[in-house]
This record gives C-alpha cells, structure tokens and sequence, in this order.
C-alpha cells in the first residue's frame, strides 16, 4: 500500500501514519518537485492500493491534489482518499470525484476527518482546538483504518451538489489569490531558518536575515504554524496562536516537505 499526503500542521501525516502503518508513506509535494516538470508522460504509481489524504482548501481541492491526480497514473485496485476539514464542504467530494475520472482513474473509498483548521485568517487556533477531541480523532482514523484494511467501498456514483461546484471552485480562487504577499514577518523573527525547511512549496528563502516569500505558494501554512518565534503572520489572521498536531513534531514537518531530507 502506498499512501500519498499533503501536510502542513501535521493532521494529514497523523491520518497517513494511522491508516498506513504498515505502507510506505509519499509526500505529495516532495515526490511532485522529484519528478521534476519535464516528465514525459505520467508518472506511473503501482501498489495494490493507493490512498491520498489531504486537507480541504477553503470549499475545495487543493490545487496540489490537482496536479497529482493530472500528472499521475495509478495503477490499482484499490483507490482511497481521506480529506481533513474544519468547514463543511458540500461540493467536495463531487469535484473529487470528476477529477478522478477526468484522469481515468476509479475511486473506491472515500471519507473524511473533523479537525482543526490552520486558516488563521478565519479560525482562532484557541477556540478551533478545543473544539477537537483527539482520543474522538484517532478512533476515527482507527475505523477508516480498518474499513480500508478490508477493501470497503463506499463511493457511489453520481455525487450530488455537482451544480454548486463551479461556485466552491471559484470562493477558492479568489481565497488564493495572491496569498504569499499576504504574510509578514515581525521584529522577533531570529532568522532560524525553520519557515523555509517546512514549505511544501520551497519557495521561501532567508535573505537579509528574514523570509523571503515568492509568489509560487501551496496555500499550506506550515510556515506560520511552525515558525520556532511566531514571527509570520497575516494579513488578516484572527490571532497570533499557532497550531501543530499534537503527534507530529515541526522536524516530522521538515522531513516530509524539504529537499534537505532527501
């Protein structure tokens, strides 16, 4: 079983790591960046299942995820995507599932985990956490375990709501839109280094002893969740509390997003 993830706080690799304990687990964007753009052809990906697990952006799929399923072939039996989201999205898994088929691929399970949202903009991270129960969580995660353990299929065709897609699609653009010029960084930054080790996109460098954010940007947040002294922030965030998965550590972060773990 391969498991592919897209994380930036760490609810993503909790997910991967609970349901694939015994698979080999694949950074989403750190496998996209070695395969390198000028690929020919898809990707070819083997396992007698593959999972991917990522987060819910705004009402949508990442764009990422996007990218993943248009440069890839998976070659399967089995096809399961986990999605984590803080919001209800209604149109999702019906965006899901015509990308999935655009790409001829076959979906086979698909489900989704309630947990906190690392949208600073919208969600105070105080308020979000405690809403969450972890014990709740994991025993979720051990469920979808087993049901994927099993090869349970739960995906019936078609997805309703598939009229209200291109308006979730296009909420999504615009909460996109120019999203790197959206951060600063205050006087307490130490030049540390951390934001650029954890970027799923490697887009930030440090230059005159701070970050530096291009415009290439995977919309993660990992590196304000994770800086070492809380010193990037948003335009606009709701406050300046930072939230990391409490099983995952900001050097877990760093191994599955920077190239320095190859």
């Amino acid at each position: 079983m391969k498991i592919f993830y897209f994380t930036g706080t760490g609810n993503c690799l909790q997910i991967a790591r609970g349901i694939g304990a015994e698979g080999e687990l694949v950074s989403i964007p750190r496998f996209l960046r070695e395969q390198g753009e000028d690929t020919a052809g898809r990707i070819h990906v083997s396992a007698d299942a593959i999972g991917l697990v990522f987060p819910t952006f705004w009402l949508a799929v990442p764009t990422l995820i996007i990218e993943f399923f248009e440069r890839t072939h998976l070659d399967t039996n089995y096809l399961f995507v986990i999605t984590t989201r803080g919001n209800t999205s209604l149109t999702l898994k019906s965006e899901l599932l015509s990308i999935v088929r655009k790409n001829g691929q076959r979906l086979s399970y698909f489900n989704k985990v309630n947990m906190p949202d690392n949208y600073i903009p919208l969600f105070d991270m105080v308020k979000s956490t405690a809403s969450y129960n972890h014990e709740a969580i994991s025993k979720s995660i051990e469920r979808m375990a087993s049901d994927i353990r099993s090869r349970k299929k739960n995906v019936v065709l078609p997805a309703g709501l598939a009229f209200l897609r291109p308006l979730a699609r296009r909420y999504t653009v615009a909460g996109m839109k120019d999203f790197s010029s959206r951060f600063y960084v205050n006087e307490s930054c130490t030049s540390c280094g951390t934001c650029a080790l954890v970027c799923s996109a490697q887009s930030i460098a440090i230059a005159n002893g701070a970050p530096s954010f291009s415009k290439t940007c995977n919309y993660c947040l990992a590196c304000a969740h994770n800086c070492t002294a809380n010193a990037i922030h948003m335009k606009p965030e709701k406050s300046s509390e930072r939230y990391l998965n409490p099983t995952i550590s900001t050097a877990d972060i760093i191994a599955a997003n920077s190239v320095s773990s190859q």
